[in-house]
């Protein structure tokens, strides 16, 4: 069986957020289990000055509406991953955005991408199920129906995030080639607008999401953003499948980004990245505090705003604390002022730093994510295989990862809290403070997250499943 990936990032290759991690690990795992895979990707600026070793597979001209786009297709001699190559979309710091907001055509950018990687696989006519992800590539199963109705090909929609959906104004259908008969509300129609993950949904074989609770919320008025209704209707064709991460890769035993590796069985070894991680920093924390740690997107869903008003009532606590990630303007900003205001204790750094992530996490005590939603998560699963104990709000991926200690059966992984608010956060926090003085306690709770498997081999042989259930019928 073959799987066709067509997703707008990937690793190694391009990545800004949870989606690169799974689109490029997922298909590694399919290929071990006997599945032929390939990617499709645009292909940004960033790929591009990798200088990866590329062969030119074909030239072509793609309209929609009145336009006619040039474009060229590559794949990379190393892998079964193919690059679909236009300048005027792809050649851009960035894939979706700037500082100032979402490139303004980003409607027809994605289009096109959803387009001609249809065509192209359609070309091919070797595969038997195309994997699309999030709004970006939601239109290829709408383009699937109206311009390929009688292939084989079934389609399978993941939504990593459901926040996310591709809205634009009505008057962009003309310009991807969709007629206005597909603006109603059995359609693309949301209020008055087209959307894109919801055209996905009703045309794709099959929906996925990526933790099971998370399926389950997304029904509700609360974390629906609107389509709640239109996945209710879909129910019967609705999966949550929890992601996983690639422990070859999250290893610390092996890890290449830290001076010290270690397991579980030479768990205090883990202390002398702390001691590292303070002398990489310049920080002059005091090493016999527990150090908590947050890596994420600064932006709503991750918690950043009641983080920022519990905050002073976590800097009187007993520990230290490292925050990196990059997101809203104004989070960062007021993180920085709250970094001159502790800076004995607190340090932002604001930015993306792919290496540096690897020794926050080994160097970490306590691993924070008191999101307001959380599709899966992959930081929690990250800080288990760590040793580094989360700190989570009960949501999402988040509820199915995560079990808090409790005292009397000494179960658990973590510590969770229910609420949204900054009183649980910093209440939550406290706790961990108080664990981290009972070595006893602490070192049973990293012992036993560090013996979790959230790794991808599970999550692929349900994939595995779900492909296979879907090709029969």
């Amino acid at each position: 069986m073959k799987i066709a990936f067509v997703v707008s990032e990937a690793v190694p290759y391009i990545k800004t957020g949870g989606l690169g991690d799974v689109a490029g690990t997922l298909p590694i795992y399919l290929n071990r289990l006997g599945f032929n895979t390939i990617l499709v990707l645009p292909l940004y600026k960033k790929i591009k000055d990798k200088n990866l070793e590329l062969e030119l597979v074909e030239r072509g001209n793609l309209k929609l509406g009145e336009r006619t786009f040039p474009f060229s297709i590559y794949r990379n001699r190393e892998a079964q991953v193919y690059f679909i190559e236009n300048d005027e979309f792809f050649l851009r710091d960035s894939p979706y955005n700037t500082k100032e907001g979402d490139y303004p055509d980003n409607y027809i950018r994605f289009a096109f991408f959803s387009k001609a990687s249809l065509d192209f696989i359609v070309k091919r006519g070797d595969t038997d199920i195309i994997h699309v992800h999030d709004w970006q590539t939601a239109l290829l199963p709408v383009y699937k129906r109206l311009f390929y109705p009688d292939i084989k090909e079934k389609v399978v929609l993941t939504i990593h995030n459901i926040g996310y959906q591709g809205i634009f104004s009505k008057d962009v259908l003309k310009e991807i080639s969709l007629p206005p008969s597909l603006f109603t509300i059995d359609g693309l129609e949301f209020y008055g607008n087209v959307n894109y993950l919801k055209g996905g949904i009703l045309f794709s074989d099959c929906v996925t999401t990526v933790s099971p609770s998370y399926a389950k919320e997304i029904q509700t008025k609360e974390y629906g953003f609107g389509l709640e209704g239109v996945l209710r209707k879909i129910r019967n064709k609705l999966y949550g499948i929890l992601n996983g991460i690639d422990y070859s890769y999250w290893n610390p035993e092996t890890d290449k980004f830290i001076k010290v590796n270690y397991g579980k069985e030479n768990l205090h070894k883990k202390s002398e990245n702390k001691l590292l991680l303070f002398k990489e920093l310049n920080i002059n924390f005091d090493p016999s505090l527990p150090l908590f740690s947050i890596i994420s997107r600064l932006v709503p869903q991750k918690g950043i705003d009641i983080l920022i008003e519990g905050f002073d009532d976590i800097m009187k606590l007993p520990l230290n604390f490292v925050l990196l990630g990059t997101g809203d303007r104004e989070f960062e900003e007021k993180l920085m002022s709250l970094g001159e205001k502790y800076r004995n204790k607190f340090i932002p750094l604001i930015k993306f730093d792919e290496s540096l992530a690897h020794r926050i996490y080994a160097a970490s005590d306590f691993f924070l994510m008191p999101s307001k939603f959380e599709p899966c998560g992959l930081g929690q699963m990250i800080a288990l295989r760590y040793g580094t104990v989360p700190v989570v709000r009960r949501t999402g991926g988040l509820k199915d990862t995560i079990q808090n200690y409790h005292e009397k059966t000494k179960c658990g992984n973590g510590i969770s809290f229910d609420e949204y608010d900054s009183f649980e956060l910093v209440r939550s926090v406290e706790r961990g403070v108080k664990i981290f003085k009972d070595r006893d306690v602490y070192e049973r709770i990293q012992k036993i997250g560090m013996s979790c498997d959230y790794s991808w081999d599970s999550s692929a042989k349900e994939y595995l499943n779900l492909y296979r259930r879907l090709k029969e019928e």
